[in-house]
């Protein structure tokens, strides 16, 4: 798209005649100004005003030093010498020190963070206030919210029970859907958390699953979503200090062959071989053994210290073949997982080497007994519920990394895919097949807690039909690549309906890409030419990027440009969290975490401010009147929803 404007301002001065009018211009002035305050000046000393003979009287002054060449009162009166020249050095002093001031202020100025936005901002091709407001403004949003939000009636919707505010554009506080995925990229340092994630923490309207490998986003928000719903930390390597409120095992569920085969799939595609990786081709193999011993222990009824034994060892998996064999007799094991797992440990050794490389990888965060131990729950009581946390909106932060020998990236991976995979399947019974009120995933660190999660693409492209809102955040698209491959991390940047790139960035390839994106406008340059007979004028068409590579590194801190689907780049401020009416209340959580670290009577209270005392657990049913806006298709005015 092309969008022409014009550079560079014609001026009036065109030849040599010019520039001798405006320097005699100039002086003239500058002598009528000297005469005035030399009236003012016998004005004063005098009482009464004296008549000049012209502005060339300044040059009889500097010449005599008589200040009666200004003229003199009826009775002879003349101001002193040294009072004209004490005005005039006054004046002229302080003229030259605002113009120096001024230079140096619009030097300043024009080099500034605030002024370069504005430039932006009225720059063609970027989204101004009416596109702003028409796709992602309030009244948009509240439409939007009823999308998100089936089963709240018409005229109780707000627009912050079905969207993420961002900040503001073009005076337009920007609301996105949270029917869109949305990737949000910025280098290290340069605001993510304050600007973005907390609030979008804070102001989910239902159960968030967010991620990371500090305690930051903890430390501020968790006594906050403690008011709204049930608050649970998984950390299995304590990279918060903190003990983990409740456990999950990967070996849940496995009972059904289904679900072994969608837990070993997260688990060996966390630990490296995903479809993208360099070694794809042993993927599948490692699946089939994976899912073999996680259906074997969850038969048996074993934990996860089972399934190290057997994927460090493939002669210790004879047992799970055994055990598959037992329960295969029963009925209760999926037919032949017993024989091919048989063969495989049966396996030529380099061959067998190579398909188990891919469950022991997996296993190896369990040889820390501390990771082992939350990967292990003994009671139903201290097992994390699903349907719990999706139905009292509940808030799970998940820490880990996936370096070092305690990485439990894939066991964080596989506990989100056993979460959106159940978020999905209540979906399905719900009113228009969403959650309502939807997930939110805040996905920080989400490259540096696993290698890869092959299931965030599919959330990213479809995740939101069904009322599960991603929010991927990266320090660069070259992170990306590194842990899903190039085609995945393409495809992944494509599934998101919205884009964000924070300042700082350093890819010139990747700012390109959005260089691209951002389109260009048709620039009229003008160019002059001057000779003895007088100066020319030439204007030349030249296409340039609305934001070129540079300018897209040179973003403020606080500021962002969000791509929204096919509209044109928006340059927008970001609504940073000390800027919210709750600030005081995340300050506070921030700096009892803190203290909780040290002290005893702290981690108490923390405890306590984390603590949600819930509710009844009982099944509410929301009766959804006609004040709904129904769709075309639907005409039930009123409906009876099951809210879990």
């Amino acid at each position: 798209m092309m969008f022409e404007e014009r550079e560079g301002r014609q001026g009036f001065i065109h030849s040599g005649k010019d520039v001798l009018v405006v320097v005699v211009g100039a002086i003239l002035g500058f002598l009528a100004a000297l005469t005035g305050i030399a009236m003012v000046v016998n004005r004063l000393a005098c009482g009464a005003w004296a008549t000049p003979r012209g502005v060339f009287d300044v040059l009889s002054f500097i010449s005599s030093g008589d200040t009666g060449v200004f003229g003199t009162t009826p009775d002879g009166c003349s101001a002193p010498t040294w009072s004209v020249i004490t005005a005039w050095s006054i004046i002229i002093g302080l003229i030259l020190v605002a113009v120096i001031g001024g230079i140096i202020w619009y030097q300043v100025r024009v080099e500034s963070d605030e002024y370069f936005v504005e430039e932006l901002r009225k720059r063609r091709g970027i989204a101004k206030w009416w596109e702003v407001r028409r796709t992602l403004g309030k009244r948009k949003a509240k439409k939007m919210a009823r999308t998100v939000r089936p089963t709240i009636p018409k005229k109780q919707i707000t627009p912050e029970m079905g969207t993420v505010k961002f900040g503001i554009s073009q005076g337009v506080t920007i609301y996105v859907s949270m029917e869109d995925s949305m990737i949000l990229i910025g280098p290290p340092r340069s605001g993510k958390g304050v600007n973005v994630l907390v609030s979008a923490i804070l102001d989910a309207p239902g159960p968030v699953i967010t991620t990371s490998t500090r305690a930051d986003n903890y430390s501020m928000t968790a006594p906050l979503r403690a008011k709204k719903g049930p608050v649970t930390l998984f950390d299995p390597q304590g990279l918060t200090g903190k003990a983990t409120t409740l456990k999950w095992s990967p070996v849940t569920g496995c009972q059904r062959g289904q679900t072994a085969n969608q837990r070993a799939n997260s688990l060996i595609s966390a630990a490296g071989l995903s479809e993208h990786s360099t070694n794809a081709e042993w993927k599948s193999p490692a699946v089939l053994i994976m899912q073999s011993l996680l259906h074997a222990a969850a038969l048996e009824g074993l934990g996860v210290e089972a399934v190290m034994r057997w994927g460090n060892s493939a002669p210790e998996a004879t047992e799970a073949v055994q055990i598959l064999r037992k329960w295969e007799d029963r009925g209760q094991a999926e037919p032949g997982w017993a024989t091919s797992l048989e063969s495989d440990i049966n396996e030529d050794p380099k061959m067998r080497g190579n398909k188990w490389f891919g469950v022991s990888n997996a296993v190896a965060g369990l040889s820390v007994s501390s990771v082992r131990d939350v990967i292990n729950p003994r009671t139903k009581d201290e097992e994390f519920d699903i349907d719990e946390f999706i139905r009292e909106s509940g808030t799970l932060y998940i820490m880990g990394t996936k370096s070092g020998g305690t990485s439990a990236g894939p066991f964080l991976i596989a506990m989100m895919d056993a979460i959106t995979e159940r978020a999905r399947e209540i979906a399905a019974q719900r009113y228009k097949s969403r959650l309502d009120p939807p997930l939110m995933l805040v996905l920080d660190e989400i490259a540096n807690i696993t290698t890869a999660w092959d299931g965030l693409t599919t959330l990213m492209a479809d995740g939101g039909g069904v009322g599960i809102c991603p929010l991927a955040v990266f320090q660069s698209m070259a992170q990306v690549r590194n842990s899903w491959g190039s085609e995945a991390a393409s495809a992944l940047y494509d599934a998101a309906t919205v884009k964000q790139q924070l300042g700082g960035a350093s890819n010139t390839d990747d700012l390109r890409q959005l260089s691209d994106l951002s389109g260009e406008r048709r620039v009229v340059r003008v160019s002059k030419s001057r000779q003895e007979s007088g100066s020319s004028e030439s204007d030349t068409i030249v296409d340039k990027p609305v934001l070129p590579v540079a300018e897209l590194r040179r973003i403020p801190f606080g500021y962002a440009v969000l791509f929204y689907r096919n509209r044109r780049p928006m340059i927008v401020k970001i609504s940073q969290y000390w800027d919210r009416k709750d600030a005081d209340q995340i300050a506070d959580a921030s700096s009892l975490f803190a203290n909780s670290i040290q002290s005893a009577d702290s981690d108490r209270q923390w405890n306590e401010a984390v603590a949600w005392e819930g509710s009844t657990g009982e099944v509410v049913e929301s009766s959804v009147v006609d004040e709904m806006e129904p769709d075309a298709d639907d005409d039930t005015s009123a409906k009876s929803v099951r809210m879990f």
